[in-house]
């Protein structure tokens, strides 16, 4: 079975573009962790909205890891 992880993102409601939060030490937020995660997002679309004075909604993706060789 492929583990899936969730990953905090905040969208513009005005321009559409979406930005993503990353752990660049290898962390991920599991699916007991949900409410982490959520709050993770919310605080950057915070920060985005006070940054570019536009709407940010706070979207928390289940996503599949990919595998380096």
């Amino acid at each position: 079975m492929i583990q899936t992880f969730l990953l905090p993102k905040a969208r513009c409601v005005k321009t559409g573009q979406t930005v993503k939060q990353q752990d660049l030490t290898g962390g991920r937020f599991t699916h007991t962790q949900r409410v982490f995660a959520q709050d993770a997002a919310n605080t950057l679309a915070a920060q985005m909205s006070a940054r570019t004075s536009n709407q940010w909604i706070a979207i928390v993706e289940e996503y599949t890891p990919t595998v380096r060789r």
